[in-house]
């Protein structure tokens, strides 16, 4: 801060007392609002304090104080904010603050030339004056989507490690494959037919694709359920149902494909 800022050493030091306290906001109040302490001798600061104290009630009337941490530490927006900021952290995230806001009196003035908030995360005591022509309070705050998904991905990721089951990019219930060279047809109308009864049904773009290559995406994508056939098993009117994860298979007549598959479905659902 000394480089920096331009501060005499001696105030760098003094804020750097500060700035490493953090605990539990009740006690860390009440050290700040010794009546011995620097803050508490200080108007503004004072005033601020305050302001925290009453914070800290109704946090605590909601039942949402515990959860809380008062944080000497935390610096947003130093030109714009001009009462209380914070963030907000998910614990074992590891992507620092997943939301965060602050108040701001005047920051749509900056730019409007009014007296104005602006409509960020934080407060905003006179945004809502901006259009209805009457001040009215308001709080806000800005949450970092990228980083809940980040989150949420990686725990995603723990749980299939855990499960052994992969992680589905996909909702398909079943792949319609085929062995041989010139079923992209019957596997189109295959997998209409499914599509028409509700089930999630996809089948593969290369008009001869390797068994090798279908059995693969359907285990890698976690695909519960195929649909198999090739000349022989379409001359006796007949496909093959496979259960990927039960390793089972069954010859089903066409006709009764549907049915079947709903059947299989619903009892996964329920199991």
């Amino acid at each position: 801060m000394v480089e920096e800022k331009g501060l005499p050493g001696d105030v760098a030091d003094a804020i750097g007392q500060f700035v490493v306290l953090r605990g539990e906001p009740r006690q860390l109040l009440a050290t700040l609002t010794a009546s011995d302490h620097p803050l508490a001798q200080h108007p503004d600061s004072a005033a601020a304090l305050a302001e925290l104290s009453q914070l800290f009630d109704y946090l605590e009337a909601f039942g949402a104080l515990g959860p809380i941490s008062f944080d000497l530490s935390l610096a947003r927006g130093l030109d714009y904010y001009t009462g209380v900021i914070y963030e907000a952290v998910l614990e074992g995230g590891n992507v620092g603050s997943i939301a965060a806001g602050g108040r701001y009196d005047k920051l749509v003035g900056m730019f409007s030339g009014k007296d104005a908030p602006a409509a960020l995360g934080g407060r905003y005591d006179k945004l809502v004056g901006m259009f209805s022509g009457k001040d009215v309070p308001a709080v806000g705050v800005s949450i970092g989507i990228e980083r809940v998904f980040a989150i949420m991905e990686g725990q995603a990721r723990q749980r299939a490690a855990d499960s052994g089951v992969p992680i589905r990019a996909t909702e398909t219930q079943v792949l319609v494959a085929s062995i041989g060279n010139g079923m992209q047809v019957k596997r189109m109308e295959v997998a209409s037919k499914l599509w028409a009864a509700g089930i999630k049904a996809e089948f593969g773009f290369k008009p001869n694709p390797k068994m090798g290559d279908q059995l693969g995406y359907a285990l890698e994508q976690g695909i519960p359920f195929m649909v198999l056939f090739g000349d022989d098993e379409l001359q006796q009117g007949l496909v093959k149902v496979k259960g990927m994860a039960a390793k089972t298979e069954e010859s089903v007549p066409l006709e009764g494909l549907v049915g079947e598959l709903q059947r299989l479905i619903a009892a996964q659902a329920a199991s």
